[in-house]
């Protein structure tokens, strides 16, 4: 439900009828193609520019160790300074006419597809990305949604799924999104939905304002994740994710706490804040949906679809038959060797926060009993502050009876939990385990009608390993988002 204080159906323009008919004007250098792996364009020319520059720098690095300074002063000498100068300046305006060609032809690309999501925040952007496609796709729009969540995804505009191929470099490039407009430009999209992949607060501003251009933002929660980079605390981590606000736009959030600073930031950029309050969305609809999802996700897709004027009928109907991400947290009935445990796979939940607040969560909705815990954290090697603030809360939030610790570093993380009172003995070290290995000893260590918690990095082949074990071991789960 929306806030009374924040109506702004004047704000953002209905979808007309006639919105197809204008998605069809589209100017095409070829003919549409289908979805295909979005890296494989031929159109990506910026790849070979960039070649030919380097090839260019190359040459006159090479050329500059072979041609002592008195001749280049010859040289200088028989032509003057005027074709060197011009020579210079011809080379970088071909550079700068052809970076101009290519952002003018992207945001071409963007003024056909009326309306732009840009869906960022702590927690539940995947889940939140793919209920507001499956509502606007259920409304009959043609929409493109693409997310970045445990493994990066395509929808397309005829709602084909598939995983994004993506090179093999350690982070992954802005220039996904970028592609992204470009197929859905190409398939006639009325809308697109895209989840925020960027971390870095310079990147953040470089999605918004000049790959997606967003006509509505979306900032599901503010949580303490990521501080190292946005921080440092959670109050200026709250103004840096305010940055996919658009200027003269809106935003939707269900944050609360932190909704002050971004109303600030929101007034800097005379956009309107649209609050979204999940107690509104009730248990029987929450039981209905064929996967584990939250009050919080449904209710931000049902304020986009009320602020788009959708029907409200028709988008729930299109969530409920949404299906969920891969990294979605899943639960699985298994038995140790004292009895029967539920296994919470939650490896996409990685701030403590998250973690209390989905422990709740299941209890209250008694999908767990408030048994004893036992937490399994899998580390990541990039993301070691995150792996100290789960140790630093072992003894004061994470009630673990023990802990399995496994991915890489995983010794700081033992040093670090001790150094903070929790009892070493408790630990169990596994950073050469298989994932076969760990569920194992998981299973050794389960409390009977109790529940063990896989949280802290999915991201890892450990993360993946475990799923895919967990998926083909025949373990009685059923997902959640």
């Amino acid at each position: 439900m929306l806030s009374p204080s924040s109506t702004v159906q004047e704000a953002l323009w209905r979808v007309p009828t006639w919105i197809a008919a204008k998605t069809h004007n589209l100017r095409r250098s070829r003919r549409a193609r289908g979805t295909g792996p979005v890296e494989n364009d031929p159109e990506q020319t910026p790849g070979a520019w960039r070649l030919l520059i380097w090839a260019a720098l190359l040459v006159l690095a090479i050329s500059s160790q072979s041609v002592s300074p008195s001749s280049w002063g010859g040289l200088v000498a028989l032509w003057g300074w005027t074709p060197l100068l011009v020579g210079i300046a011809a080379a970088w305006t071909v550079i700068g006419l052809g970076g101009y060609r290519e952002w003018r032809r992207h945001t071409d690309r963007l003024e056909t597809i009326p309306i732009r999501i840009h869906v960022d925040g702590s927690r539940g952007k995947t889940g939140t990305c793919r209920l507001i496609g499956a509502a606007l796709r259920a409304n009959g729009l043609r929409v493109v949604v693409k997310t970045t969540g445990k493994m990066p995804v395509l929808i397309d505009a005829s709602g084909n799924e598939k995983v994004i191929d993506r090179p093999p470099t350690p982070t992954a490039n802005l220039r996904e999104q970028k592609e992204i407009v470009r197929l859905a430009a190409e398939q006639h999209a009325q809308a697109i939905v895209v989840e925020c992949m960027a971390v870095d607060p310079e990147l953040r501003r470089a999605s918004e304002n000049t790959l997606i251009r967003a006509t509505l933002a979306v900032i599901t929660n503010v949580r303490r994740d990521h501080l190292e980079v946005i921080g440092p605390d959670i109050g200026t981590g709250a103004r840096n994710l305010s940055d996919v606000i658009p200027p003269n736009g809106t935003v939707v959030t269900a944050e609360h706490r932190l909704l002050p600073p971004l109303e600030d930031e929101a007034e800097k950029r005379h956009a309107k804040v649209v609050t979204v309050d999940p107690e509104t969305i009730s248990d029987a609809l929450l039981e209905s949906f064929p996967y584990i999802t939250f009050k919080e996700n449904i209710a931000l897709a049902l304020g986009v679809s009320d602020l788009l004027g959708l029907d409200r009928e028709r988008a729930l109907d299109g969530m409920l038959h949404s299906t969920p991400d891969y990294g979605t947290v899943r639960l699985f009935e298994r038995k140790s060797r004292a009895g029967p445990y539920t296994l919470v796979c939650a490896l996409g939940v990685n701030d403590v926060d998250s973690l209390l607040e989905l422990q709740r969560e299941l209890i209250r909705r008694k999908k767990l009993n408030g048994g004893p815990i036992v937490g399994l954290f899998n580390s990541r090697d990039d993301r070691a502050t995150r792996s100290l603030e789960f140790a630093r809360m072992m003894v004061r939030e994470l009630e673990f009876r023990s802990v399995i610790v496994t991915g890489r570093h995983t010794k700081a993380f033992v040093r670090a939990a001790v150094r903070n009172g929790y009892p070493r003995d408790r630990i169990s070290e596994m950073e050469d385990a298989t994932p076969r290995e760990i569920l194992e000893a998981v299973d050794a260590r389960a409390p009977p009608d109790g529940a063990v918690f896989a949280c802290g990095n999915m991201v890892t082949s450990i993360g993946y390993g475990l799923v895919e074990e967990l998926l083909g071991g025949g373990s009685d789960g059923h997902a959640g988002s």
